[in-house]
């Protein structure tokens, strides 16, 4: 199994902020450019061997706050994937299967993924090769340095580094990166459960919860109602109206079971979001390959 360690250097590119949609134009930028020059020095030294390459590329190390707080490791990442994809022997390992197993590695080992960490995670998810960089800041550009490390030995296979614009990497992040939170995912499921769920990605239990809360606030709706006008019928005091005093409280009953209800899941779907939530940056994958399309893509199991 062979370990791929990468770093470049980054600088800036012309892409405007707010063009979500468009985050890779069908006219190159300096950022894709310089990527493209990246995958190619890379791809280059992989294609000596023989067979197909299951890459794994892992989020780049940020050592700078301003990195950091952009996100630019993870882009990094995404920006050369969506490039190395292209490369006819490259197989890429599924983010989501990637991200799992790295989240788990990191917080055993406090943040930072060592060299035999990611050789675990390549391990993990049958990747012949996996992808180190990480991203510094250097005057107007930012540099992202990469080597390429056997995973059996540890030996450094290649190394390779580019120049991208610093200015266009940062408006690229600002377009493509969403920053999510613990906090946030409960902040929403406290206005109303289900959305934070969403907000973490989890559309399964995002739907399940807001089914089982309209559900229950529907069903209190019409329990109250019906309390409500059995208890006016009994107060008319007639004789074929005092049976709905009975009526009247089971309906009641109900009310106040699902107004139970509501709180009970009102609560649980807070607590869940905040324990299955996290503080991350989320890259949208589908705006970056836009322009590169979804080719060499496997299952990392």
């Amino acid at each position: 199994m062979r370990l791929v360690s990468i770093g470049f250097a980054v600088s800036a590119s012309t892409l405007p902020v707010g063009q979500a949609a468009e985050a890779i134009p069908a006219r190159p930028t300096a950022v894709q450019a310089g990527i493209k020059r990246l995958a190619g020095k890379l791809g280059a030294a992989l294609a000596k061997g023989g067979g197909h390459l299951r890459l794994a590329v892992l989020p780049f190390e940020e050592p700078e706050a301003a990195a950091e707080a952009h996100s630019l490791g993870r882009l990094s990442a995404e920006l050369l994937s969506s490039r190395l994809v292209l490369e006819p022997r490259v197989l890429l390992v599924e983010r989501d299967r990637l991200d799992a197993v790295v989240s788990e590695l990191r917080r055993g080992e406090r943040g930072e993924l060592s060299a035999e960490g990611a050789a675990s995670v390549g391990k993990l998810l049958g990747a012949t090769s996996v992808v180190l960089g990480s991203v510094v800041g250097a005057g107007p550009s930012y540099i992202v340095t990469a080597r390429v490390v056997d995973a059996e030995t540890g030996q450094i296979l290649v190394a390779a580094d580019q120049d991208l614009p610093k200015e266009g990497l940062v408006a690229l992040s600002e377009d493509v990166v969403e920053v999510r939170s613990r906090s946030g995912a409960a902040l929403r499921s406290a206005a109303f459960p289900g959305w934070g769920q969403l907000y973490n990605g989890d559309v399964t239990r995002g739907v399940t919860y807001i089914a089982v809360f309209a559900g229950l606030a529907a069903g209190a709706v019409a329990s109250a109602s019906l309390g409500a006008a059995a208890t006016d019928d009994y107060h008319r005091n007639q004789p074929g109206t005092v049976s709905r005093r009975d009526d009247a409280n089971t309906h009641h009953q109900r009310t106040n079971i699902a107004l139970v209800g509501l709180g009970l899941v009102w609560s649980a779907s807070l607590l869940d979001a905040w324990l299955t939530g996290e503080d991350a940056s989320v890259v949208d994958l589908e705006a970056i390959r836009a322009g590169d399309g979804e080719k060499g893509h496997i299952d990392g199991g």
